[in-house]
């Protein structure tokens, strides 16, 4: 059954020209009659790499991970944990 037009549309508004335009430019991906503002330069990704380790270096650093896990303190993972220790020496 269809709603009357009176309960379907009741606390409805007409936007205005200024509204419409605004949502559209909003949305927009490309808006027509405006320059686009340049992008934040982007950040260069991380490269994944692999290393070899020995085994009871490699269980420290787990450890060590789920230890942060646990506590929400430091590095959560293996990678973060040997990136701040490059980045502690310099690299």
């Amino acid at each position: 059954m269809v709603k009357p037009k009176s309960q379907s549309a009741a606390g409805r508004q007409t936007a205005t020209p200024d509204q419409i335009e605004k949502l559209a430019s909003q949305l927009a991906d490309k808006p027509y009659g405006h320059a686009k503002e340049k992008e934040a330069e982007i950040e260069k990704k991380a490269q994944a790499i692999g290393i070899s380790l020995p085994p009871p270096m490699i269980e420290k650093l787990q450890d060590q991970a789920l230890r942060n896990k646990r506590s929400g303190a430091g590095q959560k993972t293996v990678s973060g944990i040997i990136r701040e220790l490059l980045e502690r020496e310099g690299y």
